[in-house]
């Protein structure tokens, strides 16, 4: 999974409360997101990973130029604000 894709995601905002499910535009790069257009904003990955620990599920840390901040399942379906 390669170049852009929209994607139907599950958003869940920084208190940990779910936004419901929202339309992202996802642009992979060897099967990973490399940049995120979440709510009128674009944001690239940062090159931290991590793991949402409710889950166990590996994520990928995206900011903003502005430094706004998320958190997005590698296959996109889940985002994190933070």
């Amino acid at each position: 999974m390669n170049g852009k894709q929209t994607i139907q995601a599950n958003v869940i905002d920084t208190n940990r409360r779910p936004r419901g499910w929202m339309t992202v535009d996802v642009e992979f790069h060897k099967n990973l997101p490399v940049e995120v257009v979440h709510n009128g904003k674009t944001y690239h990955y940062t090159d931290k990973d991590g793991v949402w620990m409710a889950t166990g599920r590996e994520t990928r840390e995206m900011a903003t130029d502005e430094d706004a901040r998320l958190w997005i399942t590698l296959d996109g379906c889940i985002v994190l604000e933070d």
